[in-house]
């Protein structure tokens, strides 16, 4: 979405270039590579940070700790109730004992596990290329396998409906692509696996029914193992079927989960009969938002909640007041659920304006753009896999002009497996990213992969604060990285220099200056560089980690110490040869590792051999820098990827120019083909080739389409001028000790 938001006033792809980023579309690719649970904060940082100014909860109360705003018709002073997390814990082998260990084997089989266990699910029917007799596998498939797999682990926890379901919808699949390879000696090519890893791979039902054998390409079986294929394809329908027929076994009266969820509605319709002040009062108090992440699980839940409300007496307020919004099946329209659900805050249309709902049961579809603040109580009835999601949620009932002072996140918790869950998804995690990086679609930049590790490291650390009932991440807005933004540090910036004392010693400080400090827990030691190049206006920075963090010699020989001078540093031009040393270039890493927990009442602390290793991570730091920008520098390596569906329009157009077209205009149309394009642009080109056999007509659609979508020319970036390591200047640093 925001790629596409930024396309329609961005018309070069190479606009951030000076960022480090040679093509936006390639930059926006590789993040649509990644699992969006487990999407990093900076790899969108950059491009944020120049086009949009974010301000969270946090950064308001900081910084407009006393200012007003208008709310219905009146002034009123900018407050926040106070958020509150609640665990649910529920036991997830209760039901089905001994079935997830089986189902993590299935998902992630040790090393040694032999080539046709049956009880492991190879989803050979999305890895036909794993197959072929020339041993070429395709990347795009292992991505889109680990995302099935990340994604069937979800709905395992989620519900037993949810997850049957899809077991038995791909189960079906395996039917037709095993009829398309026995019958008619075709195996489905991965050309959609493609685009649908490149389009939206968290919505695995739309992936899973998108992937039938007759709507994608195919080639000739010949070139597979066929009989090997064939084995896999069907011990894994077979093994999906066995799951579901398991999972079905489990009926709303035995689900651990909805019981939960039916004493914690109970406690707080009791809660909120005890404490509302009023009719009106006490409505609001039980009003509640149920969320899960799958439409499937909302069905689940809401069925079970008519049906209860109905007969037991503890859930007598909610009865005939229960809706449901998932955007298919049983959903309500949105805006009258909505009207009905919180009147006072949605501002609804004169007639619409009755309470009709206290329970809402969704999906994400309410987690953005909605006022529900007459509400104050959210369950969050999945494992929060995603913390952002949470704080997402949390923002409909966290919000100025709150009807209560506190509100309540209620997060479900299967608690006696909750470390197993976590470790599965970060196996799986890690090899959707290995994947990712071996897919070959683009260049990515060298250490990119390096906050791989680091980002799942602190959705989990996030996770287990919400199991421990903390509610920091909802003052943030999010996670620790993902809650910054450039206007939160330049904010900063901006309050210390209106000191005027403080600004002083700052400006004069020479360049080169630095200090230290405590590395925070589960921060790498190491440096923080913020340099200059030439006199190019962006800063560039750089974390180079300790040796010592990553497992070198400590022992190494390491330069002797200089004195740095003026704006220029005295350092050796030839540094030892040094240990491989892991450097992070993403500016909101680097940022959010300088940032002092305590501010100016952080202790400095500078180590033993300080005035020796700055010196050898500085030239690392400064050969990374050059390195990167001389990247950038070379024509060749700006030049667009072209891809073949655009390349072949141009062909049309210039070999059958349609009549009555001017050479301007034909000459304007291949230069507008000859950029790099979403995949929903590339899907409409692809259409227009093979709207007609005629070439003539095909040019004519070509040209219909460049006009309808309103592309423009390419504007080929201009290459930035090349570097020597004397053109980066060392401005500050920071050692985390």
């Amino acid at each position: 979405d925001l790629y596409y938001q930024l396309g329609y006033f961005l018309h070069n792809d190479a606009v951030f270039a000076e960022l480090g980023i040679r093509s936006m579309r390639e930059h926006f690719h590789r993040a649509m590579a990644l699992d969006p649970d487990d999407l990093s904060p900076e790899h969108l940082f950059d491009v944020l940070d120049a086009v949009a100014v974010r301000r969270t909860r946090s950064f308001v109360k900081r910084f407009y700790p006393h200012d007003t705003v208008r709310i219905g018709g009146k002034e009123t002073t900018i407050t926040f109730p106070t958020p509150r997390v609640h665990k649910i814990d529920y036991e997830l082998d209760s039901v089905l004992p001994g079935f997830f260990d089986r189902f993590q084997h299935a998902l992630d089989p040790p090393p040694d596990t032999p080539d046709d266990d049956p009880g492991v699910l190879n989803l050979a029917r999305y890895l036909p290329s794993q197959y072929r007799l020339d041993n070429q596998p395709d990347s795009h498939e292992a991505q889109l396998a680990g995302l099935l797999r990340s994604g069937l682990l979800k709905r395992f926890e989620s519900s037993p409906h949810a997850f049957a379901n899809t077991c038995e919808t791909m189960a079906k699949t395996h039917d037709a692509f095993l009829s398309l390879l026995e019958n008619h000696g075709r195996v489905g090519s991965g050309d959609a696996l493609v685009q649908l890893v490149a389009a939206d791979s968290d919505q695995i039902d739309e992936l899973i029914g998108q992937l039938k054998p007759d709507s994608i390409h195919t080639q000739d079986a010949s070139q597979y193992h066929v009989k090997r294929l064939a084995r896999h394809v069907r011990s894994d329908r077979n093994l999906l079927l066995s799951f579901a027929a398991e999972a079905r076994r489990v009926t709303r009266q035995d689900d651990p989960t909805l019981a939960k969820l039916v004493d914690q509605l109970t406690k707080i319709a009791a809660g909120a009969q005890e404490q509302g002040i009023g009719e009106q009062d006490t409505a609001n108090r039980r009003k509640v938002l149920v969320f899960s992440y799958y439409a499937d699980t909302v069905d689940w839940i809401f069925d079970h909640l008519l049906e209860r409300s109905q007969t037991d007496p503890h859930l007598a307020a909610y009865r005939g007041r229960i809706a449901t919004l998932s955007g298919r099946g049983k959903s309500g329209d949105k805006e009258r659920v909505l009207w009905g659900f919180a009147p006072l805050t949605t501002d609804p249309p004169d007639g619409e304006g009755h309470d009709r709902y206290d329970i809402v049961v969704t999906t994400d579809v309410l987690s953005e753009g909605v006022n529900l603040q007459q509400a104050g109580q959210i369950i969050n009835y999945d494992l929060p896999w995603n913390p952002m999601r949470l704080v997402q949620r949390h923002g409909r009932i966290d919000r100025i002009g709150s009807h209560h002072k506190e509100v309540f996140l209620h997060c479900v918790f299967p608690d006696d497996r909750l470390d197993d869950l976590l470790g599965l998804e970060e196996r799986l995690q890690r090899k959707i990213k290995q994947a990712a990086a071996s897919v070959g679609v683009g260049w990515v930049m060298p250490g990119q992969e390096s906050s791989e590790e680091i980002t799942f490291t602190e959705t989990r650390e996030e996770i287990e604060r919400l199991r421990r009932q903390e509610a920091d991440i909802f003052e943030r807005g999010g996670t620790s990285r993902g809650a910054q933004s450039g206007e939160e540090f330049r904010q900063e910036l901006r309050r210390a220099l209106e000191d005027s004392h403080l600004a002083t010693r700052i400006k004069r400080l020479p360049w080169g200056s630095g200090s230290g400090m405590a590395a925070a827990p589960g921060t790498r030691p190491g440096y923080v560089f913020c340099a200059r190049v030439a006199d190019a206006p962006q800063p560039q920075f750089r974390f180079v980690e300790s040796p010592s963090a990553n497992g070198s010699d400590s022992a190494r020989p390491w330069l002797p110490a200089e004195t740095l001078q003026g704006d220029k540093q005295t350092i050796p031009s030839t540094a030892p040869q040094a240990h491989p040393t892991r450097v992070d270039h993403n500016t909101l890493a680097c940022l959010d590792r300088s940032r002092p927990p305590d501010g100016f009442n952080t202790p400095r602390t500078l180590g033993n051999d300080i005035d020796q290793t700055v010196y050898t991570a500085w030239e690392i730091a400064r050969a990374d820098i050059v390195e990167k920008w001389n990247f950038l520098s070379d024509k060749a390596n700006l030049e667009p990827r072209v891809p073949k569906a655009l390349r072949r329009a141009a062909e049309v157009l210039r070999a059958h120019p349609p009549s009555g077209i001017t050479q301007e205009k034909i000459d304007r149309a291949v230069d507008t083909l000859g950029a790099p394009y979403p995949e929903r642009t590339l899907r409409a080109f692809r259409a227009a080739l093979a709207s007609s056999g005629q070439p003539v007509r095909q040019a004519q659609h070509i040209l219909d389409t460049i006009d309808s979508l309103g592309l423009q020319p390419y504007i080929a970036p201009q290459p930035l001028p090349e570097i020597a390591p004397d053109d980066v200047h060392l401005m500050c640093w920071l050692a985390l000790t």
